[in-house]
Formats: C-alpha cells, structure tokens, sequence
C-alpha cells in the first residue's frame, strides 16, 4: 500500500509541475521548445521508477490537461507529439536496439512526430498565426529549420540521459530512503 501512495503522490507532483512548466512556455515565447522538453524530462523519472506503463499513463494526463489548460497549441503538440513521447520510449528504445538502428529509429521517430504535429497544426486545425508565419518561410529556411530541429532533438536526446543521471545519483535518495 506505501508503494502505491508514494507511486500516486509522485506522478501527481510531476504532473503537476510539467503541466506548470508547459504554462510556463506559453508565457515567454521564445520557450516554444525549451518547456515542452524541461516538462518531459520529468517523465523519464517515472518511466525509471515504474515503467513505461505508468509513464504512459501521466504521459497522457499532462497530455490532456496541457490541451485544455495552456493556450499555446504548438507548443502543447511539441510536448504531445515530439518530447513527451520520446521521454516514455526512450528507455526501452534505448535498451533494446543497437546503436545504429537507435539511431535510425530516433531520426524516423523525429521526422514523423514533425509531420504530424505540424501537420495537425497547419492543416486540420489551423492556428491562424503559425499558418501566416509558415506562409512567409522560403522552402530553404524551412528545411533549414528542420535541420536544426534535429540538431536540437539530439542534444535533448544527450541532455535527457544527463538529466536521468543526476536524478539518480543526486535526487533519488529524497524520495526513496
């Protein structure tokens, strides 16, 4: 039963916090990216703890409350489509395949993710001023900004294994003694 409690009370002070990081994007701009992937950091902790199963689970309830709660869309589908994702498959990913079928699998994982959500965005549920600001884009910066997407997934990809380290090294003994 502790088990159970402890396991409920994390996933409750994590979610509660990426949901809060997510709001946090919404307010300074430039953060589009940056609190969609601070907020899915915190699910590998719990995919560490408890699996992936469980992982999925506050996966899909930041998820949700992201959608009705943060008024940013893109950055709400960047964590839906893009981070949070990757952070629950991210472990088993990573376990499970060799290094360049890792590899491969992240690179097919992020172009994917970038068509869909982007898709969503610009085509089923079109957000007026990201439809006028991809309007604007020539096709060499676009691909130059997909480019740097990747760069920055795969900094996020490195950044993550560090964050998953600290925690454990650093910050686990708080929870479980």
């Amino acid at each position: 039963m502790k088990s159970n409690t402890m396991k409920i009370a994390l996933c409750g002070m994590l979610g509660a916090l990426a949901v809060t990081i997510l709001m946090m994007g919404f307010l300074f701009p430039f953060a589009t990216y940056v609190c969609p992937a601070m907020a899915a950091c915190l699910l590998l902790i719990i995919v560490y703890e408890y699996g992936v199963k469980t992982g999925l689970t506050l996966y899909a309830a930041i998820s949700c409350l992201g959608l009705m709660l943060v008024p940013d869309q893109e950055l709400v589908f960047m964590f839906i489509f893009v981070f949070g994702l990757y952070s629950v498959i991210k472990m088993p990913l990573d376990r499970k395949l060799g290094k360049k079928t890792r590899l491969i699998a992240k690179f097919a994982y992020i172009n994917i993710s970038l068509i869909i959500s982007y898709g969503i965005l610009l085509f089923i549920f079109p957000v007026a001023a990201l439809v006028n600001e991809f309007r604007d884009y020539g096709v060499a910066f676009m691909a130059l900004l997909v480019a740097m997407f990747w760069l920055v997934f795969f900094m996020y990809d490195k950044a993550s294994e560090s964050v998953l380290i600290i925690y454990i090294r650093k910050f686990r003994k708080m929870f479980f003694r």
